[in-house]
C-alpha cells in the first residue's frame, strides 16, 4: 500500500504541474508561440538527452534479455490496437473525417511526453531506459500507419522523417553505446543528465497549456459522442490488460509494470497534430486526447494496483 500511496503522489505532482500550463495559457503568460517552442524544446533537446542519458548502462545479458522482452510486448499490444481500432473503426461509421482520427485515438498513446514522465517519477532511470526501448516499434508505427490511416494517402511517406525523428535517433544511439564496450565521456553524460531533467516538468506544462486550448463548448458537445468514451475505455484500460497476463512468465516487475502503464497512457496529442495538418476533424481528435488525460488518474492507478496484486 505504500507504494501505491507514493504511486498516486507522483500523479498528483504531475497533474499538478499541468494545471500551472493550463493556467498559464489561459493567464496569457503562455501564448500559441509558446507552445510550438515548448514542443521543439521538448522533442529535439531535451527529450534525446534524456533517452541517451537513460541509456547509457554498462551491457549485461540480463539487460538484452530485458529488452527483447520490451519489444516483443510493444509489437504485441500496437498489433492489437490496430486490429482493434480497424474492427472498431469500420463497425463505427463515421465520417472520413472522423475515422482515423477514431482509430488514432485508441492506437496511439502519449508515451513520448507522459509515458517517460510517469516511467521517470516511478523507476527513475531504468524506468526512462525500459520506456524507450518499449517505444521504438511505437516511433516507427506512429511515422507510418498514424500519418496513413489519417491522410489516407495525401502524402508520400518519407524514410528521412521516420530516421531522422530526434527520439528515433536518440534511442539507437544509445542502444548502440550500450553494446559497445565505452561510455560517453563524464563530462558529457553529465550534460546530457542536465538537459534531459527537465523532459518531464515541461511535458506536463505543455500538456495543460493544450488543454487550456479547448473551447468549453465544443468539448461539451463532442463529448457526448460515445465513440470518444468507447476509445478511451480501449485505449486506457482494455488493450493494456491484455499484457498482464504475461505476468505468469516471471517477467521482471519493472519491465511488465513499463510496458503496461506506457500502453495505458492516454491518447497521443500528435493525433491531434496529424489532424490538423492532413485535414481530418482536429476539435474531434483534440477532445479525445483531453477526456483521456483527464481520466487517466482514475484508470492508471487501477492498473498499477493490479500489477503489485499479482506480484506480491
Amino acid at each position: 500500500m505504500p507504494q501505491f500511496t507514493s504511486f498516486y503522489q507522483e500523479l498528483i505532482v504531475l497533474y499538478l504541474i499541468a494545471l500551472v500550463g493550463y493556467i498559464a495559457k489561459g493567464s496569457g503568460i503562455f501564448s500559441k508561440e509558446a507552445d510550438r517552442v515548448l514542443t521543439q524544446l521538448i522533442l529535439y533537446i531535451t527529450l534525446p538527452a534524456l533517452i541517451l542519458f537513460s541509456l547509457d548502462f554498462p551491457f549485461n545479458g540480463s539487460l538484452l534479455k530485458d529488452f527483447a522482452i520490451l519489444i516483443f510486448l510493444s509489437v504485441f499490444s500496437l498489433s492489437l490496437s490496430c486490429l482493434v481500432a480497424y474492427y472498431i473503426g469500420k463497425k463505427s461509421r463515421l465520417s472520413v473525417e472522423r475515422n482515423g482520427v477514431y482509430q488514432g485515438l485508441i492506437i496511439f498513446g502519449n508515451q513520448g511526453f507522459l509515458g517517460y514522465a510517469i516511467c521517470q517519477v516511478l523507476f527513475s532511470r531504468e524506468g526512462i531506459m525500459y520506456a524507450a526501448v518499449f517505444n521504438l516499434f511505437y516511433l516507427v508505427l506512429i511515422w507510418t500507419y498514424g500519418i496513413y490511416i489519417i491522410a489516407k494517402n495525401m502524402m508520400s511517406f518519407s524514410w528521412k522523417m521516420l530516421i531522422l525523428n530526434p527520439g528515433t535517433l536518440a534511442t539507437f544511439i544509445g542502444i548502440i553505446m550500450f553494446f559497445l564496450p565505452i561510455e560517453w565521456p563524464e563530462i558529457i553524460y553529465r550534460v546530457f543528465q542536465s538537459i534531459g531533467a527537465p523532459t518531464t516538468p515541461l511535458s506536463m506544462l505543455l500538456i495543460g497549456s493544450f488543454i487550456a486550448d479547448l473551447e468549453i463548448r465544443k468539448v461539451w458537445e463532442l463529448s457526448k459522442d460515445r465513440h470518444i468514451w468507447i476509445s478511451a475505455f480501449l485505449k486506457l484500460l482494455l488493450i493494456p490488460t491484455f499484457l498482464i497476463p504475461f505476468g505468469i512468465f516471471k517477467i521482471k516487475f519493472t519491465v511488465l509494470a513499463v510496458a503496461v502503464l506506457v500502453a495505458a497512457m492516454p491518447s497521443a496529442p500528435t493525433t491531434s497534430f496529424y489532424a490538423k495538418k492532413y485535414g481530418a476533424d482536429a476539435a474531434y481528435a483534440s477532445v479525445g486526447v483531453s477526456i483521456t488525460t483527464l481520466l487517466l488518474p482514475i484508470t492508471l492507478p487501477l492498473l498499477y494496483w493490479l500489477l503489485n496484486y499479482i506480484y506480491k
